[in-house]
């Protein structure tokens, strides 16, 4: 990774800490089975990178064996380990997808960092970080309904609110707004349903290139102005981004009503 992609993931991580929301239980930091210490020691960094290694080749299985734990353990075959190495992700899929999800939000804030002097506004720049984070699931886009409909089950639907708040969250601020404004919360919520309808939309998607996608997404920019000064008129945050979630999937079917 280059000095840039380093310095920039550092002001990520950095920004993450600025919000008031909980952010997602990440594979980064699972522990392994053995005793806590007092602080990270040269095997718990290298456990850590053998977890990323082994998460990151099932990201490469997923297209044949799903968002599943025996894409884990195949991973982890092919690696050398033994197959029981799958334990790094202790929730079977939710931790596959939960991997998947801060890698590609990583990679987006790499990728859009030298391009984003080129808009000249706050939209524009949120529509491009958005249509670059759409394009790092395209790989997956034949299964990505599977991932939605896990994501959606009763249990993980808390997961799923911590993981679009903070996705939109880090999108607002790398489009530099820094603001605190009393619709902070709104405009998060509005951008994260925004992303959400596009990102199912994409999975039915069959124009050349997905260029229907893209002017959905666009359509949906110039609606969200709308969209946040309702939402700013109803309900609290948490509740009214539950609501959109549930709203979003139960549209595709992912849910029932």
């Amino acid at each position: 990774m280059s000095a840039r992609s380093l310095r920039l993931l550092g002001r990520t991580v950095a920004a993450r800490s600025v919000f008031s929301q909980p952010l997602c239980p990440t594979i980064r930091h699972i522990q392994s089975s053995v005793p806590d210490s007092s602080g990270f020691s040269g095997s718990d960094n290298a456990k850590n990178n053998t977890n990323l290694e082994i998460l990151d080749l099932a990201l490469t299985k997923v297209p044949d064996l799903g968002w599943s734990s025996t894409a884990v353990a195949r991973a982890a075959t092919e690696l050398g380990y033994s197959s029981m190495a799958h334990g790094v992700a202790p929730d079977g899929a939710i931790s596959l997808i939960s991997h998947f999800m801060d890698r590609a939000l990583d990679e987006t804030a790499i990728e859009v960092d030298d391009q984003l002097h080129e808009f000249p506004d706050t939209s524009e720049r949120l529509r491009f970080i958005c249509t670059t984070r759409l394009k790092q699931t395209l790989p997956y886009v034949q299964r990505w309904p599977e991932a939605a409909a896990i994501l959606a089950q009763p249990q993980n639907v808390p997961l799923a609110m911590r993981h679009l708040t903070n996705l939109s969250s880090q999108m607002w601020y790398l489009a530099g707004d820094k603001s605190t404004r009393i619709d902070w919360y709104t405009r998060r919520s509005a951008l994260a349903a925004v992303y959400l309808s596009t990102e199912l939309f994409m999975c039915e998607d069959r124009s050349p290139k997905h260029q229907d996608t893209w002017r959905f997404l666009k359509q949906r920019f110039e609606n969200m102005d709308s969209a946040a000064y309702i939402g700013s008129k109803t309900v609290a945050f948490g509740e009214q981004f539950s609501r959109n979630l549930f709203n979003i999937l139960a549209s595709r079917g992912y849910v029932s009503h």
